[in-house]
């Protein structure tokens, strides 16, 4: 296959050196980014067979650039580093005119992963309508699930929309049995799988009596409560390996749907607890595990996705089937959704049998996994001085903030809501909010600030930096 690539002056030393295999075309401009088909108008393509434009001019209409010229042109990537991964897949993918390819590349490769871990169909029995085998499967626990019940259809949407497999419902020492049984009632129409989470006997019989599929948990403390065992699956919880399986035994009498969990306990003892996890799997390969990784998230102050990464990918190694998890506090947020992402890197390793990497599925927030070449110094540069002095804008002031997952930018004529900096600036000049350069160049960057946080689940506090701990 024959390929131009097209580059402006700028990046040109870097996309030549990694051009293998295909020719390249710069253009009279200096950023890349601003190409437009106006230039390439009258550049001759005879004899190509795909023409690469920079990643980052996916706002023109290259589709239409391809009909006129009559050859194949599409977006490759955005940074030139990337090109020698692209161009060895150029073969494989059908590049996008939208798409840049280094992103394109990460969907195809999570695409392949998804279809590779979703058909393994070997499962032990199903707790609803989920299979309890192949992929992990997510149980994330509503703490305190009686609630309005609007309020806990948005929590069950929350968990489901960020990958929960089963909605698990934690109940209180102390609680209202009619109230319970609405809860349980209004959960079951929401869930494909339900789970009540509770020792208390009279609790677990409301929950199987209403419908649940799941009884967390069954201990040596509540065993009466087996009486009310009906076709459920029942998680039964015990440190000491030996009573944990003469309790199963007791449970098997009532259920065939068996789980085991020999408890992932909090820091400083989560090697010990692992190893039992370890130990009972090599004592029984078939009966399903779960394992709380919300025990250990919440009691470190560190960030939860690394943490549920590493935690996932032992469990997989262990031969774990259920991750349990809760977002019951600010720093666990999103720890649905990432112990879903890993569910997919930990098995899609396990079945490469090849580390958890390049599959187009990350779980990295801070930190990047590639370091771009970037430009060198300048010769010629003055050093950035900060303008302290501080004239008021005559057409008003702005006060923002994060709420709901929308960034509120008000001001005494207007008040705007997006998910961006670029709309809502974009809005404030519209409407001619902003008539000093200097405010506008403030604001552009609060309003970043803003999003940023707003991406990270962070906190967002006009005028002051963004607290990333020891960065």
């Amino acid at each position: 296959m024959k390929i131009l690539l097209i580059t402006g002056k700028l990046a040109e030393k870097d996309v030549r050196k990694y051009a293998k295999n295909a020719n390249v075309y710069v253009v009279d401009i200096d950023v890349a980014a601003f190409i437009t088909p106006s230039h390439l108008r009258n550049v001759e393509f005879n004899g190509y067979d795909l023409i690469l434009v920079p990643g980052l001019t996916k706002d023109c209409d290259w589709e239409g650039f391809e009909r006129e010229k009559g050859v194949k042109i599409r977006l490759g990537p955005i940074h030139a580093y990337d090109l020698k991964v692209v161009l060895e897949n150029v073969e494989n993918i059908e590049f996008s005119h939208k798409i840049p390819a280094c992103r394109l590349l990460n969907v195809v490769k999570a695409k392949e992963v998804v279809d590779m871990v979703d058909p393994i169909e070997t499962y032990r029995f199903k707790i609803g309508d989920v299979k309890v085998g192949g992929r992990m499967k997510v149980v994330a626990e509503i703490v305190n699930a009686i609630i309005p019940k609007d309020d806990l259809i948005q929590k069950i949407e929350y968990y489901k929309q960020n990958g929960a497999d089963i909605i698990d419902l934690g109940i209180p020492l102390e609680f209202d049995a009619n109230e319970l049984k609405k809860a349980v009632k209004v959960a079951v129409d929401y869930c494909n799988a339900l789970s009540i989470d509770t020792f208390n006997p009279k609790a677990i019989r409301i929950g199987v009596e209403c419908g649940v599929d799941m009884v967390m948990s069954i201990s040596y403390r509540n065993t009466e409560a087996l009486d009310y065992i009906k076709d459920v699956a029942v998680v039964v919880v015990e440190r000491d390996l030996e009573k944990l399986i003469k309790l199963m035994e007791k449970v098997r009498e009532k259920t065939d749907k068996v789980i085991a969990d020999p408890v992932l306990d909090a820091p400083l003892r989560v090697a010990e607890s692992i190893l039992r996890y370890y130990k009972f799997r090599k004592i029984n390969p078939e009966i399903p595990l779960l394992f709380g990784v919300g025990n250990v998230t919440e009691l470190v102050d560190a960030d939860s996705v690394g943490i549920n990464a590493l935690l996932a990918l032992i469990a997989e190694e262990i031969g774990v089937d259920l991750l349990f998890t809760t977002e019951a506090s600010p720093k666990t947020i999103g720890s649905v959704k990432e112990l879903r992402i890993a569910t997919y890197m930990a098995k899609a390793a396990k079945v490469r049998n090849s580390p958890p990497k390049d599959l187009g599925l990350a779980l990295l927030a801070i930190k990047d996994k590639v370091k771009y070449e970037t430009q060198s110094m300048p010769e010629n540069y003055v050093d950035a001085v900060e303008n302290k002095k501080f004239i008021r804008d005559p057409l008003g002031d702005f006060i923002i903030w994060v709420v709901n997952g929308k960034i509120v930018c008000k001001h005494e004529n207007l008040n705007i809501v997006g998910v961006n900096a670029k709309e809502i600036i974009d809005t404030v000049l519209a409407n001619n909010l902003v008539s000093r350069l200097d405010h506008a160049a403030y604001l552009g960057r609060e309003l970043k600030k803003a999003e940023i946080a707003l991406k990270l689940k962070k906190n967002y506090i006009q005028d002051q930096e963004i607290d990333f701990g020891f960065y």
